[in-house]
């Protein structure tokens, strides 16, 4: 052994007879330097273990005690270190990083072929392999498998984004269980319009890489999806860890970071809708010894939208992003990355032809050419620090100042004559900037108190968010509908100029306790303090709001052999709202507490997790769009619901991937003093499924060729309160095709909404919403 560490492999063996990777044994290794650790983990179990010592440098462990199988020992020994093993046939196990060449090409499997266990090493901080994640640290902080954590949670991979040619966040979503979106169909502002569990979680449940965006009903920070590694959804309230977080559910954003070996990549694109497009994401190690690692991210896009006026005026939909970051590493204990982001658009607003409910379509765009806009500048600079004493403690700290300015103006529909052809409209502009800085500092402990393994998290976060935003409304000329004339427009006088201060703080504390390697009890509870100050400038008046919170959170889960583990938790959560209602009154707080239980299961030898669970969630002062006017929001009572989700992502074969998806979700308002009490709420359908399928051929004359095919079907909603006006569902098709030219070439064609089926998203809020039409683009990627 001495001779193979000189030569920078460390191989440990032992006389003693090996253990079989399912066979239980009784460990006593204490927290050390992982290289120590493996070593004894090898004379404890007599299994050879190969690794390089330069990949184990500076990386320590927490011990490993107590009674255990051998595979799951070694998974809790290379816990968050970023590496793999592999058994290998004779017996051995192989140490190192998920891709890379074997430390012993006399007797170790080549690791390129990643095993079951490489994929399942696989942490939230390194690129997901396909479409399966094993790790979400959105849903504790403390980046903990999937199957550990009592709740329901989604990964979507930065290949799965690619397959799905995902747009928006919204449309990389739309094949995860009880997730609907594009609720306001055609919609190029770009918003993440996303509904989780039945409620909209494109503000309150927004984040990224773990800090809040906070936004009001038009300031929304927009993420361009070729920005982004991974989305991770966690359903249900997050007041323990997260505080000010939607009941349904919280989507975190995770920003491409560098890596000395990511590949380079520039993409060509054009499609529907005179579309253009070209991106680059290139980066890597700019020294010798990988201390210092950069990465540039950008993207130009030239396009218009679905739809024309009809005097031939295209609609715009333009986009110009640059991301830039920095990884400085001076040891394997401490790295600090600084990420920035820059995003511009410039475009119309007009989804289409949007009817007054009761008229049905007309194919006339009721808006002003030249008046009509909605242009967005918003820019972000953060960074994420994190420092490891020893192989207890680790300190981390991430943080984030964004901005965001909005020139909201258009000309809408209004009612229409008893002529059949006479729309009257109205101006509606909403200019809006907001301001925000956030920072979550975290102290995480990983320790041995007697038969007990506790992963104890405690934080501290802040943030600061300055909203300015005016209303402006007044009618406009007329339209007829059968000899169209546009004219022009202006923007009134405001009637409302608010400017609008939040300031959160909280506390939090979370305990992640396992016991014999099978229970895992998740503890945690958080108190959070909000401050909130309205200014009505015209009337020179100030509203001053101080709310606070406890919000706890308790999960049991229960690990089998076989790679069932049944959960069952309780959760809460507590929202402070931005914004007001027409009449200018800030809104109250929204409480929300969850009662879950699910299973997952994790098969040993198969690529796959599978999810399902059964839900009970109950919120109150809930805020939801005013069926009566698209542009307001007000409060309701109480909104009860409980559901069922089925999820599974597997790769059944080589080159075969499935992503499946269901949800159920009966939904009640509860409490109210509208008709809508005892009615489902507008726009949340009952059901709502996806199933995608593609197989990338390995060899044959299809060698290179790539299929993938998918649907999504919406069921049916109510458009009113009173529940008597339906808008039917929809099933839509997906699919894809691409081509290796080379090995570093590819080029591919995909299709949304393949048989360009025209369909309506809801009718509420005084009018129609039709859907997107077929959108078709094709891509040439190069990668070196």
């Amino acid at each position: 052994m001495a001779a193979a560490c000189l030569a920078g492999v460390a191989v440990a063996a032992m006389p003693a007879q090996a253990q079989a990777p399912d066979q239980r044994v009784e460990f006593a290794i204490q927290p050390q330097d992982l290289a120590d650790a493996l070593i004894a983990f090898a004379e404890q179990t007599g299994l050879r273990v190969k690794f390089r010592r330069s990949e184990l440098q500076g990386l320590g462990t927490s011990g490993l005690e107590g009674e255990a199988d051998v595979r799951a020992g070694l998974r809790r020994l290379l816990g968050g270190s970023g590496l793999a093993y592999h058994f290998t046939a004779d017996g051995s196990v192989v140490i190192g990083s998920a891709v890379s060449a074997p430390v012993d090409n006399a007797d170790a499997t080549a690791m390129a072929e990643i095993t079951i266990e490489g994929l399942r090493g696989i942490t939230s901080y390194e690129p997901t392999v396909g479409y399966v994640s094993y790790y979400s640290v959105a849903a504790t902080k403390t980046d903990t498998p999937v199957i550990e954590t009592p709740q329901s949670v989604s990964t979507i991979a930065r290949d799965e984004i690619e397959a799905h040619d995902a747009k928006t966040v919204a449309e990389a979503v739309r094949y995860s269980a009880g997730v609907t979106v594009d609720t306001y169909g055609v919609d190029p502002r770009g918003y993440d319009s996303i509904t989780i569990r039945g409620f909209d979680a494109a503000t309150t449940g927004s984040f990224r890489d773990g800090l809040r965006m906070d936004g009001n009903s038009f300031a929304v920070y927009a993420t361009e999806p070729y920005g982004i590694e991974r989305i991770d959804i966690m359903r249900g309230p997050s007041g323990a860890l997260y505080g000010q977080a939607e009941a349904g559910g919280v989507v975190d954003r995770t920003t491409k970071r560098p890596r000395a070996d990511m590949v380079q990549e520039v993409r060509l694109e054009t499609g529907s809708w005179d579309h253009l497009l070209g991106a680059f994401d290139v980066g890597g190690a700019v020294d010798d010894d990988h201390t210092l690692l950069f990465r540039l991210t950008g993207l130009a896009r030239e396009a218009d939208t679905e739809y024309d006026y009809d005097d031939g005026t295209e609609q715009s939909n333009d986009r110009r992003f640059i991301a830039p970051a920095l990884t400085w590493a001076p040891t394997a204990d401490t790295s600090l990355t600084v990420l920035a982001d820059y995003l511009k658009d410039d475009r119309y607003l007009h989804p289409g032809p949007i009817a007054p409910d009761g008229f049905g379509r007309s194919d006339v765009v009721p808006g002003e050419p030249g008046f009509d806009r909605f242009d967005q500048e918003q820019y972000a600079l953060g960074y994420s620090f994190a420092h490891r004493f020893n192989p207890t403690f680790t300190f981390r700290q991430n943080a984030r100042y964004s901005h965001v300015e909005i020139e909201y103006q258009g000309v809408y529909a209004d009612a229409l004559d008893e002529d059949g052809r006479t729309l009257q409209r109205y101006v509606w502009a909403a200019p809006d900037e907001i301001d925000q800085i956030a920072i979550d500092n975290q102290l995480e402990a990983k320790l041995h108190v007697g038969p007990t393994f506790h992963t104890v998290l405690a934080g501290f976060d802040h943030s600061i968010s300055d909203d300015d935003f005016s209303y402006h409304t007044a009618p406009a000329a007329a339209l007829d509908l059968l000899d169209v004339a546009y004219s022009s427009a202006e923007v009134p006088d405001p009637y409302q100029v608010t400017e609008q201060k939040l300031r959160q703080t909280g506390i939090y504390l979370q305990d992640q306790l396992v016991y014999d390697d099978r229970w895992i009890l998740t503890l945690g509870g958080r108190y959070s303090w909000v401050k909130q100050d309205t200014t009505d400038l015209l009337a020179d008046t100030t509203e001053r709001k101080k709310d606070s919170a406890f919000t706890g959170r308790a999960g049991l889960t229960y690990l089998f052999d076989n790679g069932l583990a049944p959960y069952a938790s309780y959760t809460e959560g507590f929202v402070p709202t931005e914004g007001t209602d027409l009449s200018g009154e800030s809104f109250e707080p929204e409480e929300s507490r969850q009662y879950e239980v699910g299973l997952k299961y994790q098969p040993p030898e198969v690529n796959a997790l599978f999810t399902a669970s059964l839900f009970h969630l109950t919120k109150t002062n809930v805020l939801r769009r005013d069926p009566d006017n698209i542009n307001a929001s007000v409060q309701a009572g109480e909104v009860r619901v409980r559901g069922v989700e089925l999820e599974a992502k597997t790769s059944l074969a080589a080159g075969l991937q499935l992503i499946a998806a269901y949800g159920y979700a009966d939904a009640e308002v509860t409490e109210s003093t509208e008709e809508d009490l005892g009615q489902r709420p507008v726009t949340v359908p009952a059901h709502s499924a996806a199933l995608w399928l593609d197989y990338d051929f390995p060899e044959g004359s299809l060698d290179g060729v790539g299929l993938g095919g998918g649907v999504r079907h919406v069921g049916e909603t109510y458009n009113d309160l009173a529940n008597t006006s339906t808008t039917g569902g929809y099933t839509l098709f997906d699919a894809q095709v691409s081509y290796a030219l080379t090995d570093d070439a590819t080029f591919e064609v995909n299709a949304n909404n393949l048989f360009d089926k025209e369909y309506v998203t809801t009718c509420a809020f005084n009018a129609c919403f039709y859907g997107t039409g077929r959108r078709i683009t094709a891509a040439l990627t190069l990668h070196w």
